[in-house]
């Protein structure tokens, strides 16, 4: 999904005219009545450009219907175990402090002297908490994502203090 963001993950079909069951993959729902053109991208099966006709919820997850795919059958060979993806510059703002995944990962992190531990390369969600997967030249370890052991977070690098312990052997 190189360049894209993914909003919501397609997981079966439903209904006889064509929709969809997905997950949503954002913290604002609301926000797919302001989509119109996005892009469905699956493993394994060239991207597909389609316009959201219309969506709702239920009690169980969102429910899409892409113009064009009038059919259960259509949904579940075109449409089903792809991501429902728009380009960066569609996503929301978030609020004051808080960042997306993809501008997280592949961050250095860097203690507080500023000595390097390693990069991100991964960010995990936990029950109360985000941690990040920070790979260095002396070993991995989880940093939790909490103000206590994050300083800052700026373009490209993470400031850490209090874990430098977690990456001794």
């Amino acid at each position: 999904m190189a360049g894209r963001v993914a909003v919501a993950y397609i997981s079966r079909p439903w209904g006889v005219r064509g929709e969809v069951r997905a997950e949503a993959l954002t913290h604002r729902v609301g926000r797919f009545s302001d989509l119109r053109d996005v892009v469905v991208q699956c493993a394994g099966r060239p991207d597909r450009p389609l316009e959201l006709e219309r969506w709702r919820t239920d009690a169980k997850s969102l429910l899409l219907k892409f113009a064009g795919i009038d059919a259960p059958e259509q949904a579940r060979s075109m449409l089903v175990g792809g991501y429902v993806t728009i380009a960066p510059d569609q996503r929301d703002p978030l609020p004051e402090d808080t960042h997306y995944i993809d501008d997280i990962v592949d961050c250095a992190v860097v203690n507080s002297e500023g000595q390097p531990l390693g990069r991100i390369v991964e960010v995990v969600s936990m029950p109360s908490t985000d941690a990040y997967v920070v790979r260095g030249t002396k070993g991995e370890a989880l940093v939790p994502a909490v103000g206590d052991f994050v300083v800052e977070i700026a373009p490209g690098r993470v400031v850490v203090r209090g874990v430098e312990e977690l990456f001794e052997p």
